[in-house]
């Protein structure tokens, strides 16, 4: 049921959210306890967290008094004990549990902000300041959704090579494309996308935005710019009220250039002329726990009301929870679309035959996904791909996709990855039989081994083990050598 299909999306989002929390992680922790010090970042923080990971901090936020780390283990049935310790684990790596002789407590910082947060106390200008003067009746939901749709869209045209009938992205735009090697630059053809970049298109647009923020976070720390300073005003627009009209009058100057490079992304409107800006969907549904499959969302503006029906806005907008796709267990292919978006993104793994003004026909075929696998998709992201955008009579289905054709499509791709390299080193020539089976003998122990032959004395283990045995043959030869120097001065010694 439809259920299937967001839990595959859930779990795309899982994947790039716990790429922030890597990204959190690897911040100093004087840096940390900056961001900690902004209360809109430690709700997006806090809203980012799985439920185990909201339950423990919830029930930790009011205590005053540090908790013994046993009885957190506690809360816990047995058999999800596993799962809870994980989550202290992680909430330890980000700082957030503070643990000192098997106590463990919420960062101080981190609770005091996190229920000014909740509770509407602490710094005001912390979620922003609400531009008061009168707003521009052009300005809709409906039109921020399009307005939003229309610029990540061009994005992606670019990406798939389909820039030809709207404006190419800016030059900041490109420069991160570039840099985070979506794109590369090919002989004197200019960018062309890459196999990360194939990839890239297959994800859903959550993943593809904190994709995107994450090599801004990335071209912030080359350009020397205050990482903290750039991360909180992230999480600050994060948590912002989609639509709603937002002063640039407060804001610094790296924040006001933050504001002109995410509007190339379609991530808000700014309005120079008045000072103010908009969020869209696409950068206040990232901490939602959806990836804006919201079919409807309502907006408040002055004195009046607007619903407006995402789904029908934009090619790519918001994944709609109405998919277009079609798949037979003979792995026809039908999608109901007219968006050239669409078709040059299912044209990455499937086998177009027919073109109709609304629909298009096609297979998935032995040729269509092996192509899609030497671009770096995987059997994984077709079938996610597939699922994500399944047309509603499929969810009537469970498993959504048939398993003929899931498996037969992971069958393919094991086609092409029967042969794996793996970096390794090649002993060989050994001294003597007995140095060959010490240093074979550990090479197991140690579990290292790739191949070995023992007639002809010869070893490949991995490259991780390669210092290990590197430093038993010089100890073995060493003792070896001192051996015998030692047995040849017994020799020469006088008789008694």
């Amino acid at each position: 049921m439809a259920t299937t299909a967001q839990a595959t999306l859930a779990r795309s989002e899982d994947e790039f959210r716990l790429t922030i929390a890597e990204y959190l992680e690897s911040l100093p922790t004087p840096f940390i306890r900056r961001v900690f010090s902004n209360p809109a970042a430690c709700l997006a923080i806090f809203r980012l967290l799985s439920t185990v990971g909201k339950q423990l901090i919830i029930s930790m936020l009011y205590l005053d008094s540090p908790l013994q780390l046993h009885d957190m283990h506690q809360w816990a049935k047995p058999d999800h004990q596993r799962t809870v310790k994980a989550k202290i684990h992680q909430l330890r790596k980000l700082q957030i549990l503070v643990e000192a002789k098997g106590m463990v407590s919420l960062n101080a910082i981190f609770r005091e902000q996190l229920r000014n947060a909740l509770t509407g106390g602490g710094d005001f200008g912390s979620f922003g300041i609400v531009y008061r003067g009168p707003r521009d009746p052009r300005v809709t939901a409906l039109w921020l959704t399009r307005y939003a749709s229309e610029r990540w869209e061009s994005i992606l045209h670019f990406m798939v090579g389909q820039s030809a009938d709207v404006a190419p992205p800016s030059e900041s735009v490109r420069g991160i494309l570039k840099m985070s090697h979506l794109m590369d630059e090919s002989n004197g053809e200019g960018l062309r996308i890459s196999n990360s970049g194939f990839q890239f298109l297959l994800q859903d647009p959550v993943s593809q935005v904190w994709t995107v923020l994450l090599q801004y976070l990335r071209l912030a720390e080359m350009q020397d710019m205050d990482v903290v300073e750039v991360l909180n005003f992230l999480f600050q627009l994060v948590s912002l009220q989609p639509g709603q009209q937002y002063s640039t009058e407060a804001l610094t100057k790296n924040q006001r250039r933050m504001l002109n490079e995410l509007c190339d992304f379609g991530l808000l409107y700014l309005d120079g002329a008045a000072r103010r800006f908009y969020p869209t969907h696409l950068i206040t549904s990232l901490t939602s726990g959806s990836s804006g499959a919201a079919a409807t969302t309502t907006t408040t503006t002055t004195g009046s009301t607007i619903t407006s029906k995402l789904s029908d806005v934009g090619e790519m907008a918001v994944p709609s929870e109405a998919g277009y796709i079609i798949l037979e267990t003979n792995c026809r292919l039908y999608a109901y679309t007219s968006s050239p978006l669409q078709i040059a993104i299912l044209n990455l793994f499937a086998h177009l035959v027919n073109r109709f003004p609304n629909f298009v026909t096609g297979a998935l075929t032995r040729e269509s996904i092996r192509s899609a696998i030497s671009h770096g998709i995987t059997a994984d992201q077709i079938i996610t791909f597939l699922t994500t955008n399944a047309h509603p009579q499929m969810h009537g289905h469970m498993p959504v996709l048939p398993i003929t054709v899931t498996d037969q499509v992971r069958l393919w791709e094991r086609e092409r990855n029967r042969l794996h390299p793996v970096h390794a080193h090649f002993y060989k020539d050994f001294n003597h039989k007995s140095e060959f089976e010490r240093v074979f003998r550990y090479a197991q122990d140690i579990g290292v081994i790739l191949w070995a032959n023992t007639d002809k004395m010869q070893l490949v283990v991995t490259r991780a083990g390669h210092a290990k045995i590197v430093e038993i043959v010089r100890n073995q030869r060493s003792n070896a050598s001192s051996s015998s120097t030692a047995a040849a001065a017994t020799a020469n010694s006088p008789s008694a």
